[in-house]
């Protein structure tokens, strides 16, 4: 069993407080990311888990065992660095048996787990090559073997896809999908890249100055952000922030040129909020070329005055502005091929899934 309880842990060097009440329960066989920008503390959390860091206040549990005090041999979690950390005078045979050999574990034992991890990562062809002689990506995958070896209860995850290209990365983030689903043993993966965070993860931490900022699945992250930080970092592109009056329960966005009101379906929790002004927040994807609703209830039409169009095959992203306000829209391709030609477009906007923050604290309305 490889649940983990973290109550009421800090972290502090000196009179620096990097981890600030943290609290998370992890259940066995789950994928959970720590996601965060550089800085937040994810790195330092994990570092935690393993036993890297002495904890400054606070307990961890691994499978119902307070192991806040123990060293990392005592604690039954495997390790896998974005340096990969491989013996480069071994063979890659070597490097994933040479952890069962300090523990002493029978000869035949140790050879059987070798080739079953080899036949699992697929690189049984590179057992008798030295490190040097690998691509990163069979390097990330003898680090993740060497770790496999040890079938932990923990397997700890720090950031091991940012020294791969993008390609490469796409690939072995499946494959690490792949044998989480197979092994059903808990992951935490430290990541910076929302997009890692919300393909692999179970449930997400997202973290800010020390602070669990929201934690809950990829689709309450994306769909239902706790906070403006939290729906500004999950999304790419980023969500579209659009500064609004109040005006008996609708949103005004109102410049020189026009004055557009745009409906929305909270409009009693709006009433009740008693503030004059709100942010809006609208992904892009509710921001499109016209179409054929049959609900048209939360449906505005408008116009873009576009700057720069992104063409990324499936989509084209299109920036522009407003009535005076920045703006992204996910456009088809066609749609987007006439944006690069025409300097305004017709648009319409869905604010049917949009959310509402407080223009001072972001805090979600």
């Amino acid at each position: 069993m490889g649940a983990i309880t973290i109550q009421n842990l800090t972290k502090s060097y000196a009179s620096t407080e990097v981890l600030k009440g943290i609290d998370l329960a992890i259940n066995d066989g789950e994928f959970l990311i720590l996601v965060g920008p550089s800085g937040c503390g994810k790195s330092t959390l994990m570092n935690c888990i393993a036993g890297l860091e002495e904890i400054t206040s606070g307990h961890l549990l691994i499978a119902n065992e307070d192991v806040t005090d123990l060293s990392p041999k005592d604690r039954d979690i495997a390790m896998v660095f974005q340096s990969y950390a491989l013996y480069p005078t071994m063979s890659v045979a070597r490097n994933i048996s040479f952890g069962l050999e300090m523990r002493k574990y029978p000869k035949a034992q140790i050879e059987a787990t070798v080739q079953e991890v080899a036949t699992l990562l697929q690189i049984e062809h590179l057992l008798d090559r030295k490190p040097s002689q690998l691509s990163g990506g069979q390097r990330q995958r003898v680090a993740m073997g060497r770790a496999l070896a040890r079938d932990p209860r923990v397997f700890l995850f720090d950031e091991p896809l940012s020294n791969l290209d993008a390609k490469l990365r796409v690939e072995m983030r499946t494959e690490i999908k792949k044998l989480h689903k197979r092994l059903g043993t808990t992951i935490v993966y430290v990541t910076h890249d929302q997009v890692e965070a919300m393909t692999l993860a179970d449930r997400i931490a997202v973290m800010k100055d020390g602070i669990v900022q929201q934690f809950g699945t990829p689709h309450e992250i994306y769909n239902d952000p706790a906070n403006r930080f939290v729906a500004d970092f999950m999304g790419s592109p980023a969500m579209n922030f659009i500064e609004c009056v109040v005006f008996e329960g609708n949103l005004v966005v109102e410049s020189a040129a026009k004055r557009y009101e745009l409906a929305i379906p909270n409009a009693e929790a709006l009433k009740a909020s008693g503030l004059e002004t709100v942010v809006l927040g609208i992904r892009p994807e509710m921001i499109t070329e016209p179409k054929p609703s049959t609900d048209a209830t939360y449906v505005s039409q408008m116009f873009l005055d576009v700057s720069v169009t992104e063409p990324t095959g499936p989509d084209t992203l299109a920036f522009g502005t407003w009535n005076g306000q920045d703006l992204q829209a996910r456009l088809s391709p066609e749609k987007g091929r006439q944006a690069e030609i025409d300097s305004t477009i017709a648009i319409q906007v869905d604010t049917a899934k949009a959310v509402l923050f407080h223009p001072q604290t972001g805090a979600r309305i």
